[in-house]
């Protein structure tokens, strides 16, 4: 993936089912918001809403201005009742189109859903593998650098070799992660192998063959020490953020861990999930997490009685496998601890 600084925007959904009442609002919504540079979609509808994921419900989309979904710093946010329902509309700012403009000017860019400083770099050093591909059978892997050192810096140039180079598209036309043993994720109730979770060592480029099946390959970025042995995956794309915050459909897991197993976590931080597109999660849900459950003594009866947790906090899902996923947590008034169940925050 190229870490690049990335112009995002918002997709909107058409009209939705469900529509939101006044009631709905946040008592202190402001009825005129101007968008500020760093504002994410996620802190705009927090800003009119109690339930941020319910954002497609409030925005009114315009037919007749191009490029309806797009919010950008300085756009005028206007909030009114019609027909009892609550609706943000957008009062635009003039911008010049490129052939207008005679001199340079800074380009106001699209706001993102999430805060992209945070997840762009995150994706540049984790990946997901799905189960049934074992990650080390393809790509390829690091054999040499120029100078035959134990480990390799940004800028140095190194000797890769690719394992099925006969399968793959033009080898030089896209990054490459480096990264050393892959870690199987199992789920913690069943046992059952979810996938894979990578810790990059590095992104690499390659130039060109050499002979003898390799491949002369130059060091881009480094996240760890990148050595000699370190195996090879393609990277993906530019990161799409063209998403609506949603309510997750009804489906039930748990927070597996922080990404580097701290054991708990905060706003702001990325977490490892048991759900993925096979459970029909995607990319802008939202979940809400509760505590484990837990038992107290009843008096009136014999036993105990089980309470359900308390609730934490809400996650936003930004990357999906067919089992895992990673979600950031949007906010939380407890510390979110691995084993934490996540639920649709519609339950």
């Amino acid at each position: 993936m190229r870490l690049r600084t990335l112009l995002l925007a918002l997709t909107v959904l058409p009209l939705p089912v469900w529509a939101l009442s006044p009631d709905e609002l946040r008592t202190d919504a402001p009825s005129v918001y101007t968008v500020k540079k760093g504002d994410t979609l996620w802190d705009i509808a927090a800003t009119f809403l109690d339930d941020p994921w319910r954002w497609e419900e409030l925005w009114d989309r315009n037919a007749y201005i191009s490029n309806p979904d797009l919010i950008y710093p300085g756009d005028r946010l206007l909030l009114r009742i019609v027909d009892g329902e609550p609706r943000l509309t957008r009062q635009r700012v003039e911008r010049l189109s490129p052939e207008a403009e005679e001199k340079p000017v800074q380009r106001l860019e699209a706001i993102s859903t999430v805060d992209t400083s945070v997840v762009v770099p995150f994706l540049g050093r984790y990946g997901i593998v799905d189960p049934g591909n074992e990650p080390t059978d393809r790509g390829g892997y690091l054999v040499a650098g120029q100078n035959e050192r134990a480990m390799y810096a940004t800028g140095d140039r190194v000797f890769t070799r690719l394992k099925e180079p006969e399968g793959l598209e033009d080898p030089t036309a896209q990054d490459w992660h480096s990264y050393k043993e892959p870690e199987a994720i199992r789920d913690p109730d069943s046992g059952a192998h979810l996938g894979y979770l990578l810790r990059h060592t590095g992104t690499l480029t390659m130039e060109g063959p050499t002979g003898d099946g390799l491949f002369a390959s130059r060091v881009e970025r480094t996240f760890a020490p990148v050595e000699a042995g370190n195996h090879l995956y393609p990277a993906d794309g530019d990161y799409e953020a063209r998403f609506t915050p949603k309510a997750a459909p009804d489906v039930e897991g748990r927070v597996l861990r922080h990404v580097d197993k701290e054991s708990l976590v905060g706003q702001g931080q990325i977490v490892v999930l048991n759900l993925g597109t096979r459970d029909g999660l995607e990319k802008g849900h939202v979940l809400r997490v509760q505590g484990s459950s837990r038992s107290v003594d009843d008096p009136q009866r014999w036993g105990s009685a089980e309470l359900p947790g308390r609730n934490k906090g809400t996650l936003l899902v930004f990357q999906t496998g067919k089992r895992l996923s990673f979600a950031m947590i949007m906010s939380n008034s407890r510390a979110i601890a691995p084993r934490d169940r996540v639920v649709s925050p519609e339950r």
